[in-house]
């Protein structure tokens, strides 16, 4: 009698101490083998998890297609892996996503319909977009005749925006004007442009439960974390023209409530995390910090 109650007990310590099922998903150039010590340990920790890194669009050049293509095809995936275990998935699920993965699987939070994501913790991702020399290597050789300041020309055309991601994600505050009407991504997925889904992404952003955005603080004057630039954009912070840098709540899609940030920040269900000194990959391979500062979230 007593062994059975010590088995059952155990049985439901375990189903509580359980996740609900968490995909995850790389960044720019990675791939879902990065994610083999991350995904163990948040097994291990938390025995009955169900947990897979995606193993889609990975390294190069894959992984720097056009992110609205990117959105689509993954959105498909997820619809695949629930269809083939829906007793699994049908309490809902988490995004955990890193980088460009991050931004990517925002966006699924808002272009997937009735999608029963639980949690979204985006680490390290560009939310706001990138804009630092850093991501010079991802553009043909034509920009070895640009500056920093000269590469929207590049990036906001037709071609870059159809086939690279990073042209996807480039925003420069110096041309916001270009930014709004060229760049065929980030601003439909920040709703800041008219568009047939505009008010379905909202809706679809407000059934998530909570959004958590993290971050490593780098040092005075460092704004590039080791994968993006600025790192602030991960947490709703980026460049005003002068330089300076503009808080979340001062940007336009926090103003505007463009596709629900401010709204859930009001309900108390956003969550900005910024630790002091965590570089780009620390998030998915140091495991002191996914240990604290992501599996905490998924509870």
């Amino acid at each position: 009698m007593t062994c059975n109650f010590l088995l059952a007990l155990a049985a439901i310590m375990a189903v509580a101490s359980a996740y609900k099922p968490v995909l995850v998903l790389h960044g720019i150039s990675g791939d879902a083998a990065q994610y083999t010590n991350f995904v163990a340990d948040l097994i291990e920790e938390h025995p009955g998890t169900v947990a897979q890194a995606l193993k889609v669009f990975e390294g190069n050049p894959e992984s720097w297609i056009a992110l609205n293509h990117q959105v689509e095809s993954i959105a498909d995936t997820i619809a695949e892996i629930i269809a083939a275990d829906p007793d699994t998935y049908k309490d809902g699920y988490n995004l955990v996503c890193h980088s460009q993965g991050a931004l990517i699987c925002r966006c699924l939070t808002e272009y997937i319909g009735d999608h029963n994501i639980d949690t979204l913790v985006s680490m390290a991702g560009p939310q706001l977009g990138v804009y630092d020399a850093a991501f010079f290597s991802f553009f043909p050789d034509a920009i070895d005749n640009l500056t920093l300041e000269e590469i929207y020309h590049l990036a906001y055309t037709r071609v870059m925006q159809a086939t690279l991601s990073v042209a996807n994600m480039w925003s420069d505050p110096n041309h916001v004007d270009d930014y709004l009407s060229d760049n065929k991504f980030l601003p439909k997925y920040n709703n800041l442009i008219d568009h047939d889904k505009k008010d379905e992404f909202k809706a679809n952003f407000l059934s998530l439960r909570k959004a958590v955005f993290t971050v490593g603080q780098q040092a005075d004057g460092v704004t590039y974390d080791g994968g993006i630039g600025p790192w602030q954009a991960a947490v709703w912070e980026y460049y005003a023209p002068n330089g300076t840098f503009v808080d979340m709540k001062q940007q336009d899609v926090y103003k505007q409530d463009s596709f629900g940030l401010k709204t859930m920040d009001e309900r108390g269900d956003l969550e900005l995390v910024v630790v002091d000194g965590v570089s780009h990959n620390e998030w998915f391979n140091n495991k002191d910090v996914y240990l604290k500062y992501v599996f905490p979230h998924l509870e």
